[in-house]
């Protein structure tokens, strides 16, 4: 791995190398984590979720990575804690379906089970997006093609729409 000069470009460069030495390592090791949580649900999207995530909080503390020892010792902690916020946001979901689910008439229609929540929060086509990933169980790979994105543009719409929900059920 290369040195650490202080610019964002050579920081750019090792953050690469990072992302392509780690990359496949660190989503086993996502999926791990995950199925540690809820062995029925779909790890692969979530793990990869994990992963992105965990580089985006890396670049933004670059300065704190760059400097340590082994930075990659630091993604896998770094990963570790990511896994466990996912699972911890899921359970909260879990409970919140299973509460909506206790209290409606059950529906084949995926939008009837989060409808009391979602309604108005987001597009049809975004809670499609997020059926297929977190209950149909698709990875970026499959959607990608579909929706014509990259894996990291798909992975920032859906960060952007999580993030999108939980300011909108806040308040």
């Amino acid at each position: 791995m290369r040195i650490w000069n202080g610019t964002d470009s050579e920081a750019e460069k090792i953050f690469t190398e990072l992302f392509q030495q780690e990359y496949e390592k660190l989503i086993r090791c996502a999926i791990i984590y995950l199925k540690a949580g809820d062995t029925k649900m779909a790890t692969k999207g979530r793990a990869e979720v994990a992963v992105q995530e965990t580089f985006a909080l890396a670049w933004e503390h670059r300065d704190k990575v760059l400097s340590r020892e082994k930075p990659v010792g630091w993604l896998y902690k770094a990963l570790q804690y990511k896994s466990k916020d996912i699972l911890r946001e899921e359970n909260k979901w879990r409970k919140r379906i299973l509460l909506f689910e206790r209290t409606e008439t059950p529906s084949d229609d995926p939008y009837s089970r989060l409808d009391l929540d979602l309604y108005g929060t987001i597009p049809e086509q975004d809670f499609d997006l997020l059926h297929k990933v977190y209950w149909e169980g698709y990875s970026y790979r499959e959607l990608c093609g579909d929706m014509n994105l990259s894996k990291s543009a798909l992975g920032a719409r859906l960060l952007r729409l999580r993030r999108k929900i939980c300011k909108e059920l806040k308040k």
